[in-house]
């Protein structure tokens, strides 16, 4: 049985925890050091954490917590709807 649609589930009309994974495909690596090539992308971690930051400020959504891996990302939001900006994205 698929998974339903978030936007089927989620109500923008009230405060909602969700958890959220952001995977990489083709084994690529998103921070830390890559051991097939030798490349370091620890860099990244700084650079996804201040987009992180402006995104949940310009769609109302608290990040509540957050972990960056190497090849995925977990994410804890709770939504805002109290800013008016949620329902707005619709």
């Amino acid at each position: 049985m698929p998974r339903q649609a978030r936007g089927e589930v989620i109500d923008p009309n009230q405060i909602q925890v969700v958890h959220c994974v952001e995977r990489c495909v083709r084994q690529a690596w998103l921070c830390g050091k890559d051991a097939a090539t030798g490349r370091c992308y620890e860099h990244r971690r700084g650079w996804i954490r201040d987009r992180m930051e402006f995104l949940a400020s310009v769609f109302g959504i608290d990040c509540l917590t957050f972990s960056i891996m190497s090849s995925h990302a977990h994410l804890v939001l709770r939504s805002r709807p109290e800013s008016g900006r949620l329902g707005a994205a619709r």
